[in-house]
Protein backbone atom coordinates (compact mmCIF):
# COMPACT_ATOMS: atom_id res chain seq x y z
CA UNK A 1 0.00 0.00 0.00
CA UNK A 2 1.16 3.19 -0.91
CA UNK A 3 1.09 6.11 1.50
CA UNK A 4 -1.75 7.81 -0.49
CA UNK A 5 -3.30 4.98 -0.15
CA UNK A 6 -2.68 4.93 3.96
CA UNK A 7 -3.55 8.61 4.34
CA UNK A 8 -7.05 8.02 2.42
CA UNK A 9 -7.58 4.88 4.60
CA UNK A 10 -6.44 6.71 7.60
CA UNK A 11 -9.05 9.74 6.91
CA UNK A 12 -11.84 7.40 6.27
CA UNK A 13 -11.57 4.90 9.62
CA UNK A 14 -11.39 8.54 11.51
CA UNK A 15 -14.58 9.91 9.07
CA UNK A 16 -16.55 6.73 10.30
CA UNK A 17 -15.11 7.14 14.39
CA UNK A 18 -16.60 10.77 13.90
CA UNK A 19 -20.13 9.04 12.59
CA UNK A 20 -19.94 6.99 14.97
CA UNK A 21 -19.51 8.93 18.13
CA UNK A 22 -22.22 11.38 17.04
CA UNK A 23 -24.81 9.52 17.90
CA UNK A 24 -23.88 10.23 21.73
CA UNK A 25 -25.07 13.82 23.29
CA UNK A 26 -23.69 15.26 26.62
CA UNK A 27 -26.26 13.76 29.61
CA UNK A 28 -29.02 11.34 29.97
CA UNK A 29 -32.35 11.42 28.83
CA UNK A 30 -35.17 12.68 31.90
CA UNK A 31 -38.71 11.16 31.70
CA UNK A 32 -40.89 12.89 34.62
CA UNK A 33 -44.16 11.09 35.08
CA UNK A 34 -46.83 12.96 37.29
CA UNK A 35 -48.62 9.88 38.95
CA UNK A 36 -52.05 9.41 40.01
CA UNK A 37 -52.72 8.74 44.16
CA UNK A 38 -50.43 8.30 46.38
CA UNK A 39 -46.99 6.60 46.11
CA UNK A 40 -45.19 3.67 48.53
CA UNK A 41 -42.52 2.53 45.54
CA UNK A 42 -41.15 2.67 42.44
CA UNK A 43 -44.39 2.73 40.35
CA UNK A 44 -45.09 0.34 37.10
CA UNK A 45 -46.07 2.94 34.44
CA UNK A 46 -49.38 1.85 32.19
CA UNK A 47 -48.12 0.99 28.71
CA UNK A 48 -47.91 3.88 26.59
CA UNK A 49 -47.97 6.59 29.46
CA UNK A 50 -46.14 9.56 27.95
CA UNK A 51 -44.24 11.62 30.32
CA UNK A 52 -45.29 14.84 31.92
CA UNK A 53 -41.71 16.32 31.55
CA UNK A 54 -39.10 14.98 29.02
CA UNK A 55 -35.42 16.41 28.76
CA UNK A 56 -31.80 15.91 29.03
CA UNK A 57 -30.43 16.58 32.73
CA UNK A 58 -26.13 16.59 32.64
CA UNK A 59 -26.14 15.42 35.77
CA UNK A 60 -28.25 13.43 38.69
CA UNK A 61 -27.54 16.22 41.21
CA UNK A 62 -31.27 17.76 42.75
CA UNK A 63 -30.62 17.93 46.22
CA UNK A 64 -33.40 18.07 48.55
CA UNK A 65 -35.95 20.06 48.08
CA UNK A 66 -39.86 21.29 49.86
CA UNK A 67 -40.37 23.16 46.10
CA UNK A 68 -41.28 22.11 42.59
CA UNK A 69 -38.87 19.00 41.32
CA UNK A 70 -35.67 21.70 39.92
CA UNK A 71 -37.06 23.03 36.28
CA UNK A 72 -40.45 20.87 36.72
CA UNK A 73 -43.95 22.26 38.23
CA UNK A 74 -43.87 18.64 40.23
CA UNK A 75 -44.51 18.30 43.64
CA UNK A 76 -45.37 15.59 45.48
CA UNK A 77 -46.40 11.94 43.24
CA UNK A 78 -43.89 11.97 40.66
CA UNK A 79 -41.85 9.28 39.58
CA UNK A 80 -38.80 9.78 37.07
CA UNK A 81 -36.46 7.47 35.22
CA UNK A 82 -33.22 8.54 33.84
CA UNK A 83 -31.73 6.76 30.66
CA UNK A 84 -28.54 6.61 28.82
CA UNK A 85 -24.89 5.98 28.74
CA UNK A 86 -21.93 6.13 31.33
CA UNK A 87 -18.41 6.29 29.79
CA UNK A 88 -16.60 4.51 32.28
CA UNK A 89 -12.51 5.85 31.74
CA UNK A 90 -10.73 2.89 33.39
CA UNK A 91 -11.54 -0.83 33.70
CA UNK A 92 -12.06 -1.08 38.12
CA UNK A 93 -14.25 -1.42 41.12
CA UNK A 94 -16.63 1.75 41.61
CA UNK A 95 -18.99 2.67 44.18
CA UNK A 96 -22.25 4.32 43.04
CA UNK A 97 -24.11 5.92 45.62
CA UNK A 98 -27.82 6.94 45.56
CA UNK A 99 -28.86 9.73 47.63
CA UNK A 100 -32.58 9.91 47.58
CA UNK A 101 -35.99 11.53 49.58
CA UNK A 102 -37.84 9.26 48.33
CA UNK A 103 -36.96 5.84 46.61
CA UNK A 104 -33.99 5.60 44.09
CA UNK A 105 -32.40 2.37 41.93
CA UNK A 106 -29.24 2.53 39.66
CA UNK A 107 -29.29 -0.34 36.98
CA UNK A 108 -26.04 -0.78 34.66
CA UNK A 109 -25.78 -2.86 31.62
CA UNK A 110 -29.38 -3.80 32.77
CA UNK A 111 -27.90 -5.44 36.19
CA UNK A 112 -29.37 -3.78 39.31
CA UNK A 113 -26.75 -2.01 41.69
CA UNK A 114 -28.25 -0.07 43.77
CA UNK A 115 -31.63 -0.85 45.45
CA UNK A 116 -33.02 2.29 47.48
CA UNK A 117 -36.62 2.01 47.19
CA UNK A 118 -39.11 2.84 49.24
CA UNK A 119 -40.43 5.90 51.62
CA UNK A 120 -37.49 7.42 53.67
CA UNK A 121 -35.75 10.79 54.01
CA UNK A 122 -32.78 12.05 52.31
CA UNK A 123 -30.37 9.02 53.11
CA UNK A 124 -27.68 7.16 50.87
CA UNK A 125 -26.99 3.84 49.60
CA UNK A 126 -24.10 2.60 48.29
CA UNK A 127 -22.54 -0.86 46.09
CA UNK A 128 -19.55 -1.59 44.07
CA UNK A 129 -19.37 -2.82 41.14
CA UNK A 130 -16.43 -4.24 38.46
CA UNK A 131 -16.46 -2.76 35.28
CA UNK A 132 -14.72 -2.40 32.15
CA UNK A 133 -13.49 1.30 30.40
CA UNK A 134 -16.18 1.90 28.02
CA UNK A 135 -19.25 2.30 27.56
CA UNK A 136 -22.52 1.40 29.39
CA UNK A 137 -25.88 1.40 29.70
CA UNK A 138 -27.16 3.25 32.71
CA UNK A 139 -30.38 3.78 33.88
CA UNK A 140 -31.56 5.54 37.24
CA UNK A 141 -34.91 5.30 38.74
CA UNK A 142 -36.28 7.97 41.18
CA UNK A 143 -39.85 8.50 42.93
CA UNK A 144 -40.92 10.95 45.28
CA UNK A 145 -44.53 10.77 47.35
CA UNK A 146 -45.01 13.79 49.39
CA UNK A 147 -43.17 16.79 50.85
CA UNK A 148 -38.96 16.55 50.28
CA UNK A 149 -37.43 15.57 47.17
CA UNK A 150 -33.82 14.93 45.94
CA UNK A 151 -31.92 12.41 44.16
CA UNK A 152 -27.95 12.17 43.64
CA UNK A 153 -26.09 10.11 41.91
CA UNK A 154 -22.26 9.62 42.76
CA UNK A 155 -19.46 7.66 42.69
CA UNK A 156 -16.16 6.41 43.91
CA UNK A 157 -12.73 4.60 42.41
CA UNK A 158 -9.77 3.63 43.78
CA UNK A 159 -7.31 6.84 44.22
CA UNK A 160 -10.28 8.89 43.86
CA UNK A 161 -12.70 10.72 46.62
CA UNK A 162 -16.56 10.34 46.34
CA UNK A 163 -18.16 13.22 43.76
CA UNK A 164 -21.23 13.68 42.10
CA UNK A 165 -20.59 11.22 38.43
CA UNK A 166 -19.50 14.54 36.28
CA UNK A 167 -21.51 15.28 33.08
CA UNK A 168 -18.72 14.96 31.27
CA UNK A 169 -19.10 10.98 31.44
CA UNK A 170 -23.09 10.99 30.62
CA UNK A 171 -24.39 10.85 27.41
CA UNK A 172 -27.80 10.20 25.78
CA UNK A 173 -28.41 8.34 22.19
CA UNK A 174 -29.73 11.30 19.98
CA UNK A 175 -32.47 10.54 18.03
CA UNK A 176 -30.95 9.82 14.43
CA UNK A 177 -31.75 12.09 11.93
CA UNK A 178 -32.57 10.64 8.72
CA UNK A 179 -30.30 10.95 5.55
CA UNK A 180 -31.62 13.21 2.58
CA UNK A 181 -33.64 10.76 0.10
CA UNK A 182 -33.82 7.79 2.57
CA UNK A 183 -37.42 7.01 3.81
CA UNK A 184 -38.83 8.18 7.21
Amino acid sequence: MNRTAIYLFAAALTTCTAVAGDTLQPGLTGRYYQMEGPLADIPKLATGKKPTVERVDKQINFASTLEAFPGTKLVDNFYVNWTGVIRIPKDGAYTFYLESDDGSRLFIDGKQVVDHGGLHDMTEMSDRVELKAGDHEIKVEFFDAEEEAGCILSWETAGKVKEVVPASVLFHKAPSVPTPGSPP
